[in-house]
């Protein structure tokens, strides 16, 4: 968006009227249908392009030399957001103008400079300046009058715009021009801004701003994940149980993601419907967020692979029904597919408003999977969190020693094996392949490749590709359980770059258009 023109203007009760010559560089398209959005809280009108003929028409007009462009303002909504200002600034860019009205604040400034204001905003030699730069004012209005999808001018054919603006104490919009606004909604340019639900120690919002997102607001409840978070990203997190917290609150984002747990997968056969399970409240109270954000338009859901089977898909059938407005697409990912060095599977469930967004190709088949001694290169004691390693007890090590690599704890002697132990417990890793899925590896008794002991927290975050330079703070326990929870960083950035190619596609559509909502 380049600058091309600032000046002043008259305020008016009569109107604004704008004739200036370097509109003739701003780019029209007479013929074409336009609406309008609202940004009450900013002040400003958004033109939207519009395939309804019913729209309003852009049109020409004739002046004595020919024909430019001329904005003509003659609303009475649009005259009493600057009510009351002294003076009008009027920047004029390549594909839009912005009018702000300003009010004096020290008297008989105005005219005891007054030449040096025409000098700055007429000279050709100047630099264009800006009326706060030369008088002490503040804003108290401002409205983007040019907003638009605009198509280079043929000849001498140029548009003239009526613009209808809303001061902030309307409480309705009462425009005939202004058609279907939730709609209109639908076509504004989406920011790559991301509110995070259940956001743990932040690695899968790690993942997503690897890949150019914002995360502007995170929610999570547990002291050490949050503390963890903070330290690593250096912003702040809202330390909350959803259960409790007033969703209202948050920021509205249009992307938000979540790793929500589900714990009523297993026994919800004795229930009617899978979010009726109190197991599977966190799932219903991210559903519920997603209702709440209005200005929501990709939200991404991971979770177990069960989600997807359980019933029948009646599970995922619930999440599409109460989420009507998205179209909701849900497959089950391995990380091992993307780069991860973990045989690790998640459901990932998107909803779009934007068309369907699909799933990341995978990049490496099972030959080319990263191995476990891939993944632990150079990993040395000096490194965070390497260290951080449970010490077991004189009867575990030699259960440990007992166990080959890629065996588990039918390993064991049967005298020494505990008891009623699953499969998955005592797994030992094996140097040339990747890991099996990491949950706590105190827990589980996930063990290291050729040394008798379980992983590290450091070696089992190499695992999920987790960068060296992430810190985990808290106790032991808490840091154990923290990587458990972890999303592979190499899945998420997958799941993160589809996401963002089709927002950029559908921008690319919508490129002379900006986000109506700044979070």
């Amino acid at each position: 968006m380049n600058l091309i023109k600032r000046r002043t203007a008259k305020n008016s009760d009569r109107g604004i009227y704008l004739q200036d010559r370097e509109l003739v560089q701003t780019v029209f398209s007479p013929g074409t249908n336009y609406k309008y959005v609202m940004d009450v809280k900013n002040r400003k009108i958004i033109i939207l392009s519009s395939t309804n003929q019913k729209d309003n028409k852009v049109s020409k007009r004739a002046v004595k030399n020919g024909q430019k462009p001329v904005l003509d303002i003659r609303s009475k909504e649009a005259l009493s957001a600057f009510k009351g200002c002294d003076y009008l600034q009027v920047s004029i860019y390549d594909d839009q103008v912005i009018v702000e009205g300003f009010v004096q604040e020290q008297e008989g400034l105005m005219s005891s400079i007054g030449s040096t204001i025409k000098e700055m905003f007429t000279s050709k030699n100047k630099p264009i300046a800006d009326i706060r730069t030369l008088l002490k004012v503040r804003q108290v209005a401002s409205a983007v009058f040019s907003k638009s999808q605009l198509k280079k001018a043929v000849g001498d054919s140029f548009e003239q715009l009526s613009f209808e603006l809303f001061n902030e104490a309307s409480t309705e919009i009462q425009s005939s021009s202004i058609r279907d606004i939730q709609s209109a909604l639908q076509n504004l340019p989406i920011a790559l801004k991301i509110t995070s639900l259940f956001s743990a120690s932040g690695i899968l919002d790690l993942a997503f701003e690897q890949e150019g997102y914002d995360v502007v607001f995170a929610l999570e409840k547990d002291k050490h994940a949050s503390n963890t978070y903070e330290y690593n990203f250096k912003k702040k997190v809202t330390r909350a149980d959803i259960r409790e917290f007033d969703l209202r609150k948050m920021v509205k984002s249009p992307i938000m993601i979540s790793g929500s747990p589900c714990q009523g997968l297993s026994n919800s056969n004795r229930y009617t419907n899978y979010l009726d399970n109190p197991n599977n409240l966190l799932i219903k109270k991210f559903i519920e967020a997603v209702k709440v954000n209005e200005n929501c338009q990709i939200w991404m859901l991971e979770n177990v692979p069960q989600l997807l089977s359980q019933g029948n898909s009646k599970f995922l059938n619930e999440i599409k029904e109460e989420l009507g407005d998205f179209e909701v697409e849900a497959d089950v990912l391995c990380a091992a597919d993307y780069g991860s060095c973990q045989i690790r599977e998640r459901a990932i469930v998107i909803g779009s408003k934007i068309g369907p967004i699909g799933f990341p190709n995978t990049t490496r088949q099972p030959d080319q999977y990263m191995t476990v001694e891939e993944a632990f290169q150079g990993l040395h004691n000096g490194i965070p969190n390497q260290l951080d390693v449970s010490e077991p007890e004189p009867l575990t090590v030699q259960r440990i020693e007992a166990v080959k690599p890629g065996g588990n704890v039918h390993d064991i002697p049967e005298d020494i094996r505990p008891k009623g132990v699953h499969s998955n417990n005592y797994r030992r890793l094996q140097w040339d392949s990747p890991s099996v899925t990491i949950v706590n590896p105190r827990k589980s008794m996930l063990l290291h490749p050729s040394e008798n002991r379980i992983l590290s927290v450091r070696e089992c975050a190499r695992l999920f590709g987790v960068p060296d330079d992430f810190r985990f703070i808290g106790n032991l326990n808490a840091k154990q359980q923290m990587i458990a929870n972890a999303v592979p960083v190499e899945l998420g950035r997958a799941i993160a770059r589809v996401i963002k190619n089709a927002i950029m596609k559908w921008n690319l559509r919508n490129r002379n258009l900006q986000p109506l909502f700044n979070t």
